[in-house]
């Protein structure tokens, strides 16, 4: 797995609530790369937010 890779996975396990052990396991991080991942993850959710388009419709089921 490449380094790109393995990041982006962490990734989406911190978004997905992955615990600090479960991400220290898995791929080796330390808890200051971890920190800095989640405040990374924190940052994506108020510009996803502005980035929405409220006339936009919802999914179709």
């Amino acid at each position: 797995m490449t380094r790109a890779s393995q990041q982006a996975k962490a990734l989406q396990d911190i978004r997905n609530h992955a615990s600090d052990e479960e991400l220290k396991r898995k791929y080796g991080y330390s808890q200051a790369v971890i920190q800095t991942m989640r405040v990374t993850v924190s940052r994506e959710l108020p510009q996803q937010a502005d980035n929405l388009d409220s006339d936009m419709e919802g999914p179709e089921f």
